[in-house]
């Protein structure tokens, strides 16, 4: 099995931070994202071995135990040892106290022969697989396994990220599980952190059993300039010095689209304008949806002609009088 480095595919320092981790994933899943790449199937490997080297990092007991076996975890993890429960130096060394049976653990070889690890352990070792000859072992366990009654599969977690518009009106996506092109429906309303569940859409079973379900978190992106509260949406919108001293008219950009405000002379910075129901609705819910505030901020003239410097100089002497 080929060592994965996922501290370089993303990008990131073996002593990063779980914040610094995410940041990063972000940012390459946003650039790889299938739906931005559609002719491009580069693109789809790298996101999907992005979100693979996230799905380990983003979970401080995944990275520990990565960081000790490196990209077989999750496979250690399934025979449900922990990052603390094997010793590497008493392998390294070639000695005893042999506690662990990997060819038990992991089911054994691969179809050729020879260990699946071996390329692993001479990335950690600089020589062959120290497990060899546990074969026949192997093939007892996984006899045993196949008369065993059927489990189901293991569950899965994953995670999406929708913008903030989506989820003023709920958004339908695709994306690739184990393979499997899966279509959901993001209802409208949902905040960042809520967990779906997609039943059936987990790991297959490995004894003919179910497959096991998907718990999907969205994350729900906000753009610069704006906020969410509950179901309010708060929203900066610049109002140039001229309108904002002799009032007038202003076209602002909303998520719902463009709108047109009366703004009073003499308006101060900061001024907030409520738009009453056209905030977020409830997620599967009934009821009356929240309320869209703007909230203004005035624009400072820049590069001023010398002509326009003495106008004010002259509105600033009108002031003192």
């Amino acid at each position: 099995m080929e060592y994965k480095d996922y501290y370089k595919i993303l990008g990131v320092s073996r002593s990063a931070s779980q914040d610094e981790i995410k940041k990063k994933y972000r940012k390459l899943a946003a650039k790889y994202h299938p739906d931005k790449n559609p002719d491009n199937p580069k693109a789809e490997d790298k996101f999907k071995e992005v979100g693979e080297a996230y799905e380990v990092l983003k979970d401080p007991e995944k990275r520990k135990l990565y960081d000790k076996v490196g990209s077989d975890w999750k496979r250690y993890q399934q025979a449900g040892a922990s990052a603390d429960d094997f010793n590497w130096g008493q392998y390294a060394r070639g000695g005893g106290g042999q506690r662990i049976n990997m060819d038990d653990i992991f089911g054994g070889g691969r179809s050729g022969g020879g260990s699946p690890f071996s390329s692993f352990f001479e990335t950690i070792f600089g020589g062959g697989d120290p497990f060899a000859g546990r074969q026949s072992q192997a093939r007892q366990y996984q006899s045993n396994a196949r008369t065993a009654a059927p489990q189901r599969g293991q569950d899965t977690k994953a995670e999406i990220d929708i913008d903030l518009k989506d989820a003023m009106t709920g958004i339908e996506k695709q994306f690739r599980v184990n393979g499997e092109r899966v279509k959901i429906k993001i209802p409208a309303g949902i905040e960042s952190g809520k967990r779906l569940k997609l039943k059936g859409k987990g790991l297959p079973s490995q004894t003919g059993g179910t497959k096991g379900d998907l718990y999907l978190t969205v994350n729900v992106i906000e753009p610069e300039g704006f906020e969410r509260r509950g179901s309010d949406i708060h929203q900066k919108v610049p109002l140039n010095l001229y309108t904002a001293v002799l009032g007038g008219e202003l076209t602002a950009q909303t998520l719902n689209g463009k709108i047109k405000l009366n703004i009073p002379p003499e308006t101060q910075n900061g001024k907030i304008f409520r738009l009453a129901g056209r905030g977020l609705p409830p997620f599967k819910k009934s009821g009356k949806k929240g309320d869209y505030y703007l909230k203004t901020e005035i624009v400072i003239p820049e590069n001023l002609t010398p002509k326009e410097k003495e106008l004010f100089k002259k509105l600033a002497e009108e002031r003192k009088n």
